[in-house]
């Protein structure tokens, strides 16, 4: 099992293209690491905006009365793709992984595949 740094890093290494990840605890809002990033990308703040649209959609399905798990949620945005991962796990509800890609450099199919897979060595 990995913890969140180890996590992190490991998303930078194994994923083209990343410019910042971080493990966000969508109950508060609050990232509990961060990787990457820089002055074209507060990881801070998109935790915060990207703990709504995770809200927002959970709200959604249960208005909905739809009895499934989110995968994963994909912003496409003209120059990136932002990966939301929702961990599964016995110790890990209520996190998720946020992955900001440069769409030139990324492979999304690849980054969905490595994202899961650090998913479920992650133990918080």
């Amino acid at each position: 099992m990995a913890n969140t740094e180890t996590s992190l890093k490991e998303v930078t290494t194994s994923i083209e293209g990343v410019i910042g990840a971080a493990l966000v605890d969508y109950t508060s809002g609050m990232a509990l690491g961060t990787i990457g990033g820089g002055k074209d990308l507060d990881l801070s703040v998109a935790a915060a905006g990207n703990t709504d649209v995770v809200r927002a959609k959970l709200r959604t399905m249960e208005m909905l009365n739809l009895k499934d798990d989110i995968e994963d949620i994909l912003i496409s945005l003209s120059s990136q793709y932002h990966l939301i991962r929702l961990i599964k796990g016995r110790n890990n509800n209520g996190l998720f992984l946020y992955v900001a890609l440069d769409k030139d450099r990324a492979n999304l199919a690849m980054a969905r595949h490595q994202l899961k897979r650090i998913e479920t060595n992650l133990d918080v």
